[in-house]
């Protein structure tokens, strides 16, 4: 087996850019900077962290903003979920909202890549769209077990397919580092 197909999820980033596709992305992510800033709350950094990652003189009080949902809290295409040393059970749920950006009444339906290793639910499984710029939001839920020792990666795809020339997919991905 290729290193290629084994972990296709993550040969392609989100967002990769198909300058064909580009003009007609389908569906987006919107995110802003104040999300941003809640997720690195999230994630464990203060006040002084933030300012020098984020520039100025500003102060920024995790206090201040929303906490951020879900895993990762970012709204972002792509999931992951990381494990320490020993853990081996898999347990997250993300938060998304996409924003649609064609005109017209459109339905896209999800689909998860198949694996043995994860199991994965997505809440809705349909998203309806009836005006452009209109948002919806979906859960992600992962479940899973990975090996007791050593370093792994699980991946599968979320793929948003609305006809055959449109759909927007994700990664998710689960890395366990074996230290």
């Amino acid at each position: 087996m290729k290193i290629r197909d084994k972990y296709r999820e993550l040969s392609s980033g989100s967002g990769q850019i198909h300058p064909s596709k580009a003009v007609s992305p389908g569906l987006i992510y919107d995110i802003d900077e104040s999300s941003y800033i809640s997720f690195l709350c999230k994630q464990g950094y203060n006040s002084t962290t933030i300012s020098l990652l984020i520039g100025g003189k500003r102060k920024y009080k995790c206090s201040s903003f929303k906490p951020a949902p879900g895993a990762d809290g970012l709204n972002y295409p792509s999931m992951h979920i990381y494990l320490n040393g020993s853990e081996s059970r898999i347990s997250g749920v993300f938060h998304r909202t996409v924003t649609n950006v064609e005109p017209g009444n459109l339905e896209y339906k999800a689909k998860v890549g198949s694996t043995k290793e994860l199991w994965v639910d997505v809440i809705p499984k349909t998203l309806k769209f009836n005006r452009m710029n209109q948002k919806r939001g979906f859960r992600v839920v992962v479940k899973g077990e990975t090996r007791k020792t050593g370093t792994q990666i699980l991946s599968t795809t979320l793929e948003w397919i609305r006809d055959k020339g449109h759909s927007v997919k994700s990664p998710i991905i689960v890395f366990k580092s074996g230290f």
